[in-house]
This record gives C-alpha cells, structure tokens and sequence, in this order.
C-alpha cells in the first residue's frame, strides 16, 4: 500500500458517511447486474462488466503497454529466481483451476479487446499465498483512457467497517472465517473475456503467449460490486432455506470477511454449518474459521482452521480480521504493529508513514492516536518538503510519542463488550471539545445491572476550514 492510500485509510477511519441513494452509475450498475447475471449448472454466478456509456469510444489499444510491462516484469524474473518461481506457480495454479485459458490462434479475433499488465504483491503475514498477482486496470490505452476508465464502479452493498466491528463486540461467542478465492469464484460472461486478456510464458524460449481469464479480477473498477453483489444475489437465491446464515450473508460480511457469532456455542456452530452450505450453492468455500470457544470448530478438518495452532490455541496467538487484531484465547483485541522503529532522519515522510500504520477502526486508542494527529498538523503547517529533516521541537515530540507508544504492545481490550444477560441496553453519549481536538464517548448501559460497558470511543482531530491548520 503506498504512503498516499495508507493516509487516505488513516483519515477514512474518522469519516461518518450518510448514504442517501445511489448515485446514476451506481444505478446503472445494478440495473446492468440485475438484467445479464446467470448462474451455470453447478450454481456459480456468471456476471457482465458494467461497461460506461462512452466504452467503445474510451476503450484504445493496450497491447503495446502490456508488451512493455511484461519485458519489465521479466528482467525482474531474471534477477529474482524465487519470485519467478513463485510468480509462475501462482499463474500455473489460475490455469489448472480454469481461472484462465490460452487464446489460440485460430480463435476469433474480438471487436474489443483489453490487454492487462500484471505484476506481484506480497503479503507476509498471509497464511495461504504469500505472493499474489494483481492486474492492472488502470494502465492506460491509446485513446488515454484505461479499462477502468471505461467501466463503471458500482456502489457498496455491504454494510460499513464500522458496524460490523460494533457488531463483532455483541457477540458472547464470536466467529470469524473468509472466501477463499472469492472474486475468482464468479465467473466473466465469455464475451467480456477478451477485455481481460494477459500477456505471459511459462518457458523462457518460447514466445509470450496470450490469456484471457475466466473469472472476476483484482485490478478492475466493477470486481468489488460484482464479487459483494453475488454474495446479496446468493442471499436472496437461496437464503430463505437458512434463517441463520442468510441474514448473515447479508450484514456479517465485509468483502470476503465474515465476522459474526451468536450468543451460544449451539447456536455459533448451527452458523457455522449453514453458511458453509448455503456459500457451497454459489461455489463458494469458507475456510481460516476461529472462535473464542474452541467448540464451535469441532468436525471442521485443520486445513479449515484459520489458527496456527489448528483446533487448540496458543495463549497469545493473534488472528487479523478487518485489520484488527484479535486473540481468540483470551478474547483480547490487542495492537499489534503499532509501536514504529525509529527513525536516523526524522522527516515529513517517515513521520506521516508511520502515523498512517496506525489504523484504529474502533477508536480504542483514539487519545493516543490524537496525539500523532496533532504532530501530523505540526509537521503541515511547517511547510517542509517530504524529505527534509523537521523542526526541532517537532522532531523532540515525535521521539517522545514513538518512545511512549511502545507500552501499547501490552495493552488489550475485551472484545465482547456486554455483559452476561444483558438486556434492555441504553446508549448514552458524551462529548466534549478544546481549540485542537473534539471527542465523543459512548457507554451501553444494561437496565438491571446498573452498570457501564465501554462500547465505543472515538476521538478526532478538529480541522477548521482548511485541512492541516491548526
């Protein structure tokens, strides 16, 4: 993730969005979605690429770009022998799975067609693939615009970040688990495939060859909507059947996550069941379950099981789930990564990289956070260039703050945030402002034990009419 898109999340975790419609592309979308999506025999969705009402005029010639990004990506393989490894393994699994196919020569030559440049990303801490390919939709054509430029985006289906996390903390037993392959599990309509070709070679002698793949894509506008929308579409196919897991697949997923639970183990492992069968109708596998009650995972084989330590726990292992960490043993929701090394030169660069890594979606160390927002505005009203050395006193604060934040490694939170029985819950809201900053606190409060559960802090910075100003 670059430096301006790690910022772009940092600010976007602040941001309270009133959905008031869709906007007319987004209708169009939907509109595309709801008249051209099928389903094949085995129950998988086959969907169509929004297209723009201007596509045939924006879509040029891309194949040119294609070819240099590819020599480009090959001098890599030249100097890299393990990334070329892996990089062709991946392609050779999406072409054992039917994901892709070879276009050969005696194949009809398409009206329209777009080449996509492709090129690794790497995830560590994945515990499947730790290199993926990604596809570049965005690469530009001859006519200046890119297939993404010609396609339309379409609008989010699901629920927001912030209610589902809200959601997770209600939960007495908790249950986590995601898609695998999910956007590769919905297949393209053959006559959008050739907008989807690659350029590639498995044997350094022969001659690249051309793909076009099968399946929705990393790297296009419309694979977000599409993946998320056939999701809904499943629910409405088949849901009624499962009256725990359709309403699950409606609210409890973000993107391929799911996070949900049930307020018993019974009930948490009838969820579990009834999810896996009713995503099985539209080709899809659950896999990487956890629970804080190992139970809820009994009759599910290892290789289904997103902890390490398979169907027991280590005391401190902690699972990823919509980037916050959770430690299933204790029922903790921890920080990990947010303490950053420091720094020989401290400038405007390496100060706001580290700042937008701390992502804190629930607003649980918000007043910590604050803090870095208000050098954050420091450092802008400094005027200095991204790589120039800070001011002095800047520079003493943010020692200072990187020096404190290292104790944040021992704090934790308990995730289920009610209490036992709790019922007849009331909210209750304070807030408070100064001249730099303004915050708002929420407390439930259980009618019959009289007593307050922490349920959400958020605080932010306060900017006037102009960002970064104090």
């Amino acid at each position: 993730m670059s430096l301006e898109e790690s910022i772009e999340r940092f600010w976007k975790t602040d941001s309270l969005v009133m959905k008031d419609g869709y906007s007319p592309e987004e209708r169009r979308c939907e509109q595309i979605f709801r008249d051209t999506t099928a389903r094949n025999e085995t129950g998988r969705y086959i969907v169509r690429l929004p297209r723009h009402p201007d596509f045939g005029i924006r879509l040029g010639a891309s194949k040119v770009s294609a070819v240099r990004r590819y020599d480009l990506l090959e001098r890599r393989f030249a100097k890299n022998a393990k990334l070329k490894e892996e990089y062709h393994a991946f392609m050779k699994e999406y072409l054992d799975l039917g994901h892709m196919s070879l276009v050969r020569d005696g194949d009809t030559v398409p009206a329209e067609s777009y080449y996509l440049p492709h090129h690794p990303v790497f995830k560590e801490s994945s515990t499947t693939t730790k290199i993926r390919v990604v596809f570049d939709g965005s690469s530009k054509t001859t006519s200046g615009y890119s297939l993404n430029d010609a396609l339309c985006v379409g609008p989010v289906v699901q629920d927001d970040l912030l209610d589902q996390l809200l959601r997770f903390r209600t939960y007495k037993v908790a249950l986590v688990g995601d898609i695998a392959k999910m956007y590769r599990q919905i297949l393209l309509h053959p006559d959008d495939r050739p907008l989807v070709r690659i350029l590639f070679r498995f044997e350094p002698q022969q001659p690249a060859e051309t793909y076009q793949l099968n399946t929705v894509t990393y790297g296009l506008a419309p694979s977000s909507f599409l993946a998320t929308r056939a999701l809904i579409q499943l629910a409405d196919d088949e849901g009624n059947a499962y009256p725990r897991a359709g309403p699950a697949l409606r609210k409890n997923f973000y993107v391929d996550d799911f996070i949900g639970g049930a307020q018993s183990v019974e009930e948490a492992t009838r969820l579990r069941t009834e999810l896996a069968e009713l995503l099985q109708k539209g080709g899809f596998e659950l896999r990487k379950w956890t629970s804080n009650c190992v139970d809820v995972l009994h009759g599910l084989d290892e290789a289904q099981v997103g902890t390490t330590t398979k169907m027991s726990f280590d005391s401190h292992e902690a699972v990823k789930t919509l980037g916050i960490s959770w430690v299933p043993q204790g029922d903790w929701l921890v920080f990990e990564g947010v303490c950053q090394p420091d720094d020989d030169v401290i400038t405007k660069r390496s100060v706001l990289s580290a700042i937008a890594k701390m992502y804190d979606p629930l607003g649980m160390i918000a007043p910590i956070i604050i803090r870095a927002k208000m050098i954050m505005q420091e450092i802008w009203v400094s005027s200095r260039d991204w790589d120039e050395s800070l001011p002095e006193d800047i520079v003493c604060k943010w020692k200072q703050f990187q020096k404190e934040i290292r104790s944040l490694s021992q704090y934790r939170m308990d995730r289920f945030i009610l209490l036992p029985e709790a019922r007849n819950i009331e909210l209750h809201t304070f807030a408070d402002a100064s001249s730099a900053a303004y915050g708002a606190c929420t407390y439930s409060k259980d009618e019959v034990f009289k007593r307050f559960c922490e349920y959400e802090a958020i605080v932010t910075a306060k900017f006037g009419q102009q960002p970064f100003t104090l």
